[in-house]
Order: structure tokens, then C-alpha cells, then sequence
């Protein structure tokens, strides 16, 4: 064949697979950290998206990706992501649930039968997606129900993206969970935005981090507000050291909430998942074998790394709450 008409040939794949995939490009550089790379993204990725939108070539490629068992299109190297379930409802069990106005139950989470089962549910970023799809594993499905509600390229800092109080209100009033499992901030490294779009706290500001605890603190209030207890997940160690700061911040943040809340509990995965020093690794020594538990993005985990994850996520939750042992799978 000619050059030319392979070179078109080739030009012509690279339209129809730009047309394809823009809106999900578009979606996630909409989620990713202000900057100049963010607002040449959006620029580019905007009129396309737009052509593909008119044109119904998402509507093909949305039915595909449906087809396969996702809901978008994965960022790549984020690991193990499952897509979230719908917010379920619990049909027969409304009267287990708080009216309006009542206060809140004190004590022990309640003791689950085979006929009114613990309700779990699982929130934050992809962290929180692979950790749900383990955490679902370890609870014995005969006596706990686990709602996996978590989503990519998500956090506290972007409403404007995805909103997680409104979401998590809507998991409150419909699930009525008597435990939640947070695990997010990894995408809050970035300016605070309200839900119309706005810039309300630019990263980098000395009050960055009392707003962004502002939200968290929020956040827990929504989620503790029906009687659930709720077991904040830290962020593990990355790789990447440059983010180390940042992160610890974070999870300074999320430590100092769960300490004045009495129904929230902090997981500190840093100092479970790296080195005696505090450092990276993504393997664990267990006696006289190493078990990689790192995904090799240096962020994420491995199948073995999500289930210690949810296995410590539980055991917390027993200490903290009385979370019945017969609940956890062997």
C-alpha cells in the first residue's frame, strides 16, 4: 500500500478513537489538579467531546463500556477499580432506621442476623474501590450486605466533579448503614472548589487546610448522622516522595476529626503499610515469605494488599465499635 494511504488510513483510526474516547478524557482532566497541563487538557479535549457528543458517539461507546462491566472508561495504572453499585435501598428494613429528629444510637454497632443484615458501604476514590471489592470478601455475605459506592478521580475538594455530602446523604436516607468505610483524599492535593464551580480556597493558602478540615469534618457528620459508625481509612505511603508532605497533612486532618468525633475512628495505613523508617515498599514480609502488596503504580494495591487493608479496616472497627467477630470471614 502507499505511504499516503497508510498515513491517512492511520490519521483516520486517531480521529475515531479521539471521537471515542474524549468524554471520558474530558471527565477525568476535569478531575485532575489545577494547572496549566488541566487547562490545556480541557482545551483541546473540550470542542472534541463536544463534536462526540452531538454526533451520539458516546452513546455507542457508553453501551460498550457497559457491556464489559464498567461504568467509565479506567484511568490507566490506578489499579484495581471496580465500578460502584447503584445506592441501594433496604426494603423491610425502615423501621431499623432513625426517624427524622431522633438522636442518634449510642453503644456497640448491632449484633446482624441472617434476616436483618449489617449494612456496610464503602466510599471515596478508586482506593476505596478496590478496598470495597475486598472488603466484601471478608465479611461473611450471610450476615453483612456491603454497598461498594467507590469513584475514580473523586474527593472532598471538587464538588463541582462529583459530589460526595450530597452523595453521602443519599446513601444515609436510602442504605441507612450501621457502618461507613471512607477512603479518600489521594485527588485533594488541589484548590477548593464549591459545587457551582467557583474557587473558593486556592491551594497553597494558610487557610487551605482549616477549609479543607471544614469539609471533612462535614462529611463525618453527614455520615455518622442516621446512627452509622464510621472508620476513616489514611492514606497509604506512595511512592512518589514529593507527595509525602501533602499527604501526612492529610491525614493530620482526617486523625484530628476521628479524635472529636466519638463515632469515628482513624486507620493510620501509613505506618502499617511501609518500611521501619516510614519509607515506600511494596512488599510485606510475613515470617519467611515476601508478599507483594503494592500495585505498580506505587499507589494502589495488590489483591493481597486490599484484603490485609480491609482485614485492619474490620479489626478497628471491633476495637472501636464492638463490631461482632462472627461477622468476619476465616
Amino acid at each position: 500500500m502507499p505511504a499516503g494511504r497508510v498515513l491517512l488510513a492511520m490519521l483516520i483510526c486517531l480521529g475515531l478513537w479521539t471521537l471515542l474516547v474524549s468524554p471520558s478524557l474530558k471527565r477525568s482532566a476535569e478531575a485532575s489538579p489545577e494547572g496549566t497541563r488541566r487547562s490545556v487538557s480541557l482545551a483541546v479535549l473540550g470542542p472534541v467531546s463536544a463534536i462526540s457528543e452531538a454526533l451520539r458517539v458516546s452513546v455507542v461507546t457508553d453501551a460498550v463500556v457497559r457491556a464489559l462491566g464498567r461504568e467509565d472508561p479506567e484511568v490507566p495504572g490506578i489499579g484495581i477499580v471496580e465500578p460502584p453499585e447503584p445506592i441501594p435501598t433496604v426494603p423491610g428494613d425502615a423501621a431499623e432506621g432513625p426517624n427524622q429528629g431522633d438522636p442518634k444510637p449510642t453503644g456497640p454497632i448491632r449484633v446482624p442476623t441472617s434476616r436483618k443484615k449489617l449494612r456496610v458501604v464503602v466510599v471515596g476514590d478508586s482506593l476505596a474501590s478496590g478496598l470495597g471489592t475486598y472488603l466484601e470478601r471478608v465479611m461473611k455475605p450471610s450476615l453483612v450486605r456491603v454497598s461498594r459506592q467507590g469513584q475514580i478521580s473523586t474527593g472532598l475538594s471538587r464538588p463541582d466533579y462529583f459530589n460526595w455530602p450530597a452523595t453521602m446523604r443519599l446513601i444515609v436516607d436510602r442504605f441507612k448503614p450501621d457502618l461507613v468505610v471512607v477512603m479518600l483524599g489521594e485527588n485533594d492535593s488541589q484548590s477548593l472548589r464549591s459545587p457551582q464551580g467557583p474557587i473558593t480556597m486556592p491551594i497553597g493558602t494558610f487557610d487551605w487546610a482549616d477549609a479543607y478540615e471544614e469539609r471533612v469534618r462535614d462529611f463525618a457528620h453527614i455520615a455518622t448522622s442516621g446512627g452509622s459508625r464510621v472508620v476513616w481509612v489514611g492514606l497509604p505511603v506512595i511512592r512518589d516522595q514529593a507527595r509525602w508532605e501533602i499527604l501526612k497533612r492529610l491525614n493530620g486532618i482526617y486523625d484530628d476529626v476521628a479524635a472529636d468525633e466519638a463515632d469515628v475512628a482513624f486507620l493510620d495505613t501509613w505506618g502499617r503499610f511501609s518500611t521501619p523508617s516510614g519509607g515506600y515498599t511494596a512488599y510485606l514480609h510475613d515470617g519467611n515469605k515476601v508478599i507483594e502488596i503494592r500495585s505498580p503504580d506505587g499507589l494502589h494495591f495488590t489483591p493481597t494488599g486490599y484484603e490485609l487493608l480491609a482485614r485492619a479496616a474490620m479489626e478497628l472497627a471491633m476495637q472501636e465499635f464492638q463490631l461482632a467477630d462472627k461477622t468476619i470471614a476465616d
